[in-house]
């Protein structure tokens, strides 16, 4: 557990935003169902270019795909009327960070196995919590793991 209580990956943020300022915000309720998946990515990455943070845009892409299959695959079982809750807050030359959360019973994520060892690199799935790890600057599980944290800092334009 992180020193907020929340499980994450590392012990520190790799930016703050200054929430006097002048924050973007975004507020989503999407239907927990694999096709309203590439919309939420559509306005999740809208969004990341308003804070000018969409720099490396395969890749958040990737992390954000991961994260929300997830929330609807795993998280809440593929269960028609359930919800994923999307937040996402960015400040523009500095970062943003996206917030995702089903409605299912959570998940221990330091008990997921390492998709690089052994057998399971032969696996067809299994690999979307590393990619989180590998393409954002910090992730962190909250609420027993039925929500994770992307934070992706603004890559500098020089």
């Amino acid at each position: 557990m992180g020193p907020s209580g929340s499980d994450s990956t590392s012990d520190r943020p790799p930016f703050r935003l200054d929430r006097s300022g002048g924050i973007l915000r975004l507020r989503a309720r999407v239907p927990s169902s694999r096709e309203a998946i590439n919309g939420c990515v559509r306005r999740v990455m809208r969004f990341a270019t308003r804070c000018g943070c969409a720099g490396d845009r395969e890749g958040l892409e990737i992390a954000l795909r991961e994260a929300l299959a997830n929330a609807v695959i795993h998280g809440n079982a593929d269960t028609p009327g359930k919800r994923v809750f999307v937040r996402c807050y960015g400040e523009n030359g500095v970062g943003m960070i996206v917030a995702i959360r089903d409605e299912g019973g959570g998940f221990d994520h330091e008990s997921v196995p390492d998709p690089r060892e052994g057998e399971r690199r032969f696996l067809h799935h299994g690999r979307g919590l590393f990619l989180m790890r590998e393409l954002m600057d910090r992730v962190e599980y909250r609420k027993g793991g039925r929500e994770v944290v992307l934070y992706k800092a603004c890559s500098d334009p020089d």
